[in-house]
Formats: C-alpha cells, sequence, structure tokens
C-alpha cells in the first residue's frame, strides 16, 4: 500500500489480511516454500527428479518456448509398434517365457522334494511298526499275566456300565420271574418275591398267581429273591457280573 493509498482511520478486514498475506509470502527466501519442500522430500525418497533451482526456473521462463516436460531420447523409434494388446495368438516375449520356465522348473523340483519327504515318513512309520511286531513275537516285553487282567478289568467295566444304562425292562423281568418259579420243587407252590420298590408295579399282572411280589429296599433294581418253602432262586445283574468275573478268572491268558 502506497501513501497515496492510505486512508486515516481502520482498514478494512480484507484489506488488512490481503496485505499480512503480501508481507508473508514476500518474506520467503528462494527454495524454501511449501511446493520447495514437498519437492526436497520427494526427491530424497526418490520419487521424482530433482526439482530445478530458482535460477534454472528463472532461466527457463528467459527462454521461452522451450519445453519443460520429459521427451524420449530417441522420437523416431516406437517402443510398442505392430503390438496389439487384444492378439490372442501373439508371440509371448522372451522374458516371459524364462520366467514361466523358471516357475515350471521350481514347482517340479518342490514336488519332487514332497515326495521325499512323504517317503522317509512312511520309511520311518514302517520300521517302527516292524519293530513292534518283532517286540510282540518276542513275548519277553509283553506282561501276559498284566495284559490278561486288563482285558478281565475291561470286560467287566463295560458290561457294568452297559447293564446300568439298560435300565429295567418289565416284559424281561416278569419273564424271569416265570423261569425262576420253574426252578421251585413245586411248580404249584406258593412263594414271596421280594423286589426293589421301583419294580414292583412292573410286575403288577405279569407274574403267577403263585407268586406274591413284596418290596424290598434291600433288592437292588433289576434283581429277585424268590423263598419258597422249599426253595430260594436269586437273579439280577450283580450275580451276572459275579458269574462273568467267575469266567473271565478261569479264561486261560492269550498267548502273544
Amino acid at each position: 500500500m502506497s501513501e497515496a493509498d492510505f486512508v486515516s482511520g481502520m482498514p478494512s478486514r480484507a484489506d488488512a489480511a490481503a496485505l499480512s498475506r503480501t508481507r508473508a509470502q514476500s518474506g520467503i527466501a528462494p527454495g524454501f516454500t511449501p511446493a520447495d519442500l514437498i519437492a526436497r522430500i520427494e526427491q530424497a525418497f526418490g520419487a521424482r527428479s530433482p526439482a530445478p533451482s530458482f535460477t534454472e526456473e528463472m532461466s527457463d521462463e528467459a527462454a521461452g518456448d522451450q519445453p519443460r516436460h520429459f521427451s524420449p531420447a530417441d522420437r523416431e523409434s516406437d517402443p510398442t509398434a505392430g503390438w496389439d494388446m487384444l492378439d490372442a495368438d501373439a508371440p509371448i516375449p522372451a522374458c516371459v517365457e524364462q520366467i514361466e520356465a523358471a516357475r515350471i522348473a521350481g514347482y517340479h523340483e518342490g514336488l519332487a522334494d514332497a515326495a521325499m519327504a512323504a517317503d522317509a515318513v512312511v520309511s520311518r512309520e514302517r520300521e517302527l511298526l516292524e519293530a513292534v511286531a518283532g517286540a510282540m513275537k518276542a513275548g519277553g516285553a509283553i506282561d501276559r499275566v498284566a495284559l490278561a487282567e486288563a482285558l478281565r478289568r475291561t470286560v467287566t467295566m463295560l458290561v457294568t456300565q452297559l447293564v446300568g444304562e439298560i435300565g429295567v425292562s418289565a416284559p424281561l423281568l416278569a419273564a424271569r420271574v416265570e423261569a425262576a418259579t420253574e426252578l421251585l420243587a413245586d411248580a404249584s407252590e406258593s412263594a414271596m418275591l421280594r423286589v426293589h420298590p421301583e419294580d414292583l408295579p412292573l410286575l403288577e399282572g405279569r407274574v403267577p398267581g403263585t407268586v406274591f411280589p413284596v418290596a424290598d429296599e434291600s433288592v437292588e433294581r433289576g434283581s429277585f429273591v424268590m423263598e419258597a418253602a422249599s426253595t430260594i432262586v436269586e437273579d439280577g445283574p450283580a450275580m451276572w457280573l459275579e458269574q462273568l468275573s467267575s469266567a473271565i478268572e478261569r479264561a486261560a491268558v492269550p498267548a502273544c
């Protein structure tokens, strides 16, 4: 603002802002503008070629008609001459063929290495199986008595669990009671049948008239005790397990 343009009083806000901006821009030395700083950062990280200096810019502006953009080294040559990107039958460049050949070679090499590793694992497992089979044939490394005991315990545990999970069937329980009456000395003999209280409703109308069921909490579920004047007959899962254990104990030790 010159002295001729000066008017006494408060300057307008727009004039004050323009004056401040002009003073700030005129005070920046060449090469330190925001554009110059961004160009230096890009040049440091290889983003673009070095920016021309302030003196070079002035000389280019003085030249006027000289181009300031990129120009090819050979303007007469055409690198893409005869190339059609939509031609599927176009010959493959040599560089692409080399890359594809290297990829195929690497694939086959990796496949061969994987096959060798798999063969090594199979051979190792076969050796271990042969060693175990040899030890079992020798019989010295296996305790046959301990093996037989383990088999007995396993069978007993499985049968016990199976009997507990099946529960009590009314038709089967009645059939067992009827079979027990045939073991009495006299089929017409009266007998008292002691069963678990929860099994008593299952036998209603299913037992012979000479058998009188009574509840007894000391009897396990699924079991019964038939008491007559001449005979006592007991049956139940507990007796089955005892008979099974006795049969397993009498079984011969398996030969290895």
